[in-house]
């Protein structure tokens, strides 16, 4: 911590030894130094060198560059200074005046001991507020700063869209809206060697940068599995064995892995505790699947999983999603999974290929909460008889005008 002054400024030098020795006590009880000045212009040079000056106790009736000027300018460089007039005037003009232009305290001349030690110590405890609340900004503004680097960083990691000379008779489109910054949720999808479709979708507990760090992990792993040839069901066995052996702070993953093969439109999923997907059929029936629930990755060290195989059909859509939808419905679990049903259906009747902008303006007619309460992603399979591309969409809160 820097040594902090208090600064003495006065045209008489006798005046000025006067309130030095006066000041001696305190400033030697507070660790402080006592600096001084017989004219403004040396009282700016002073504040200058040592910029941990806390107060300023001047005289007003100086020559050159009066009290008053010197105020305006301290107000102006140093905002954290504060300023104590010692003057012989003691018209209530003159103090009126002192106050406007910055002062914080207004001493007659000849003070007293205990006017001097009062206002002194009076100007260091509002000093120290001040400092400790430009230091608590300052922290706030750097953590946004990172924040948004963060959020920039994962904007990045959202999977870039499928090559449609590649992608047959399948399409992905998704839909990403983090409740705060940066996101626990992730989804990410990518075609094989063979052209199968791997896709992932999960949500880490809590919220924030620890969340977003988990994620990252989750998400690297699981995809870094697949592409070195293990089945979904090892992928999440692996990784899960991974965030398990070092988890002091008890955080885990719900996740969903699954692999389309567009020959014999067969997906195979392995679900770890995450809600199940729907499958909505061409002709706009819709079901939820029913999948074997293994423990959340991260739980338990010795977990395993098991997947099944779904036959899908030419206009089928599988709809995988996370729990953030349902936090901002109201009514009781099964309330808020029947409205996210009706959602799901008014969405893909209207959607054409924009399902993003159709989920936007469904979802934002029937949520209650002003601010998202947790992380929201949705990823949607949809088969056809034709190549399609990928379509990707990060929306933040502010953009679905709630």
């Amino acid at each position: 911590m820097n040594k902090r002054f208090v600064l003495v400024v006065d045209d008489s030098s006798d005046f000025l030894s006067l309130v030095e020795l006066a000041l001696e006590p305190v400033a030697e009880q507070h660790h402080l130094g006592i600096l001084h000045a017989t004219s403004g212009q040396k009282a700016l040079a002073q504040l200058e060198q040592y910029p941990s000056t806390a107060a300023l106790l001047t005289d007003l009736a100086m020559p050159t560059m009066d009290g008053l000027e010197l105020i305006r300018r301290c107000r102006t460089r140093f905002p954290l200074l504060q300023i104590v007039v010692l003057s012989g005037r003691s018209d209530s003009g003159a103090i009126i005046e002192a106050i406007r232009a910055g002062a914080s305290d207004y001493i007659i001349k000849p003070p007293t001991l205990e006017e001097l030690e009062s206002s002194l110590l009076s100007a260091l405890e509002r000093y120290s507020q001040l400092d400790r609340q430009l230091q608590v900004r300052d922290k706030l503004e750097q953590y946004e700063r990172e924040l948004a680097i963060a959020a920039g960083i994962q904007r990045q990691m959202l999977p870039l869209p499928l090559d449609s000379s590649r992608c047959r008779n399948v399409s992905v489109a998704a839909l990403l809206m983090p409740a705060r910054h940066v996101a626990g949720d992730f989804y990410d999808h990518w075609l094989m060697p063979d052209d199968r479709l791997a896709v992932c979708i999960g949500d880490v507990s809590g919220k924030g940068i620890s969340a977003a760090l988990l994620m990252a992990m989750t998400k690297t792993l699981l995809r870094s599995h697949i592409e070195h040839g293990s089945t979904i069901t090892e992928a999440l066995t692996a990784t899960n064995r991974v965030l398990a052996s070092n988890n002091p702070q008890a955080y885990f993953v719900t996740a969903i892995a699954a692999i389309f093969d567009p020959t014999t439109r067969t997906l195979e999923i392995c679900n770890a505790a995450h809600a199940d997907p729907f499958c909505i059929s061409a002709d706009g029936g819709i079901r939820q699947l029913s999948l074997p629930h293994g423990m959340p990755l991260g739980a338990l060290e010795t977990s395993t999983y098991q997947s099944i195989q779904v036959q899908l059909s030419a206009g089928d859509r599988v709809l995988f999603y996370t729990d953030g939808v349902l936090d901002a419905l109201s009514g009781d679990l099964a309330e808020q999974e029947r409205v996210w049903r009706q959602v799901i259906c008014r969405a893909l009747a209207h959607h054409g290929v924009d399902l993003q902008s159709a989920l936007i303006a469904e979802l934002s007619s029937v949520w209650v909460a002003e601010h998202l309460p947790d992380d929201v992603t949705v990823l949607m399979l949809e088969l056809s008889g034709s190549a399609q591309h990928s379509d990707v969409l990060t929306v933040q809160r502010e953009a679905v005008g709630m």
